[in-house]
């Protein structure tokens, strides 16, 4: 069944992450530590479907309320999916909603792009970066043999401090089914959540051995968990825009 081949790709991606991504993995969690004991917070952009890793680690439960997702709904689906995808590919576009006042030194920005060959997230890295704000990739290895289609020439690889290889295969789709000329089902959503869940979860617990008092969402769903997560809204509301 195409259930268990899609179950054994996944299993096989998860633990190449897991044996060659360990050390940019450790390397983006000490980044993570830092902001977490400086009150930092930590910014998650992601163009089209990459902009789903955003909401994966914003305001949920178990997730670091110091999460801020950059929301740019135009280069998300729900206005124009088709539309979206020119965005990302315009160059400069990423100027309308990037306002270098909004991100400090005290924070860190998480960029998640698959291809990693686009203006938009290949321009947004660099330009937050260029401000001193160190910046956590996740991007796929399988797309820099493919040219960089942006102004700078560059990989989301190249303008990052830190980037992490997602391992979704080139275009993304992983199963043939008999009879359809095209691949579906994709890698990326999965193996970039895990990524991502594993730095902040990494950069977590150093933080604790630090001695530092770390933000983490209960669920709202269990007895108490609405009643402590008002502190952490109350806490971040004000630097949070869209909490």
């Amino acid at each position: 069944m195409l259930l268990d081949e899609y179950a054994e790709l996944i299993r096989e991606t998860i633990e190449n992450i897991c044996r060659t991504e360990r050390e940019k993995i450790s390397r983006a969690a000490h980044i993570v530590n830092r902001v977490i004991q400086n009150d930092g917070l930590i910014f998650v952009f992601g163009c089209g479907h990459s902009h789903m890793l955003a909401e994966e680690t914003f305001y949920r439960a178990g997730g670091l309320a110091c999460v801020a997702p950059v929301f740019c709904e135009p280069l998300m689906l729900h206005e124009s999916a088709s539309l979206s995808s020119s965005l990302e590919k315009k160059d400069g576009y990423y100027e309308t909603f990037f306002n270098p006042s909004d991100i400090g030194r005290k924070d860190a920005l998480i960029c998640v792009s698959t291809s990693g060959v686009n203006s938009v997230p290949v321009e947004y890295a660099s330009a937050v970066r260029q401000t001193g704000v160190p910046v956590i990739g996740i991007s796929s290895g399988e797309y820099l043999t493919q040219e960089p289609h942006n102004p700078l020439g560059k990989h989301l690889q190249e303008v990052c401090d830190v980037c992490i290889n997602n391992y979704a295969p080139h275009g993304d789709a992983c199963l043939q089914p008999e009879r359809l000329p095209v691949k579906m089902t994709p890698v990326s959503t999965i193996s970039s959540s895990f990524v991502i869940n594993s730095i902040l979860a990494e950069g977590t617990q150093l933080a604790l051995k630090d001695g530092a008092e770390v933000p983490v969402y209960m669920s709202g769903n269990i007895p108490g968990g609405a009643e402590y997560n008002r502190a952490l809204i109350r806490k971040y509301k004000d630097r949070i825009h869209c909490l």
